[in-house]
């Protein structure tokens, strides 16, 4: 699919240049919180990425001063209609977000977000499933659904704890604390933040660097990382000569190699660039 921006979503945006898969959501009047269709059609621009061989990283932001603030509570079904209503809206719209959230982890490319506002509820799960977050120095970070009573979703109970670990996870679901964008990077939940003059261009060079970086070894990184967590160190190590043995035999280990013996490259060479 060749580079250019898709004009069949009506609550995203989708564009694909310079290797960079760019998903935006695309609702700044409600927080960019999604609806049925925002989040389907959030689930169609990933598979299209996936599939894509020009796309080399998915980058995920949000329109305006937030990146996502979850579903959209005003399409809830009214309560005094009954509670049948609701439950089906609730298992529906779980169904999509959990696609959403599964196709981010299993997706063989790396996906960056860029979480440029708030980010509750799904938000927070989505920047959770990322491979890497870039936050603004305005962004902030919440569960939110004890707040509103709704126990948590959103691959928390996957991601949460390997992230922040058991205290802070607890701490931050009990209590409903918003975490600043520092606060963020101190959890481990962001791997940078940058204000106004920086958040955008070291965005951009994040993505076009992973978008150029070698996808099937990044794939195979990402896929042992998650799979790492569930194996015996048997297994795991296993699970790796395999990968080593699946790299040896792409070109690209051979021209890497033919570059450092003849010392056009090094080893210690930074793949993408994070100041």
């Amino acid at each position: 699919m060749a580079d250019g921006t898709h004009n069949d979503y009506e609550h995203i945006l989708y564009e694909v240049s310079d290797g960079v898969g760019r998903l935006t959501f695309n609702l700044p009047q409600f927080a960019n919180a999604m609806d049925f269709q925002g989040v389907r059609e959030t689930f169609d621009a990933l598979m299209k990425a996936e599939r894509d061989a020009n796309v080399g990283c998915v980058l995920i932001t949000g329109a305006g001063k937030a990146f996502c603030a979850g579903f959209n509570l005003k399409e809830i079904p009214d309560h005094k209609d009954g509670i049948e209503d609701i439950a089906d809206h609730f298992r529906e719209l779980a169904h999509w977000w959990h696609q959403v959230f599964h196709r981010v982890v299993r997706m063989p490319k790396p996906v960056l977000a860029a979480v440029n506002g708030a980010a509750a509820g799904a938000g927070l799960g989505l920047s959770l499933c990322a491979d890497m977050v870039i936050a603004h120095e305005r962004a902030n970070f919440l569960c939110a659904w004890h707040s509103i009573g709704l126990a948590n979703d959103a691959t928390t109970s996957y991601t949460l704890v390997k992230i922040v670990g058991f205290r802070r996870a607890m701490e931050l679901m009990m209590t409903n604390k918003t975490l600043s964008a520092q606060d963020a990077l101190e959890w481990n939940i962001a791997n940078r933040v940058y204000g106004d003059e920086d958040f955008e261009t070291n965005v951009n060079q994040a993505a076009m660097d992973l978008a150029a970086g070698p996808t099937h070894l990044q794939a195979m990184a990402k896929e042992s990382f998650h799979m790492g967590w569930r194996r015996s160190l048997e297994e795991a190590t296993e699970f790796e000569i395999q990968n080593v043995m699946k790299s040896v035999e792409d070109p690209y280990f051979v021209e890497a190699l033919d570059n450092f013996l003849s010392k056009k490259s090094r080893s210690n060479v930074e793949k993408v660039r994070l100041p």
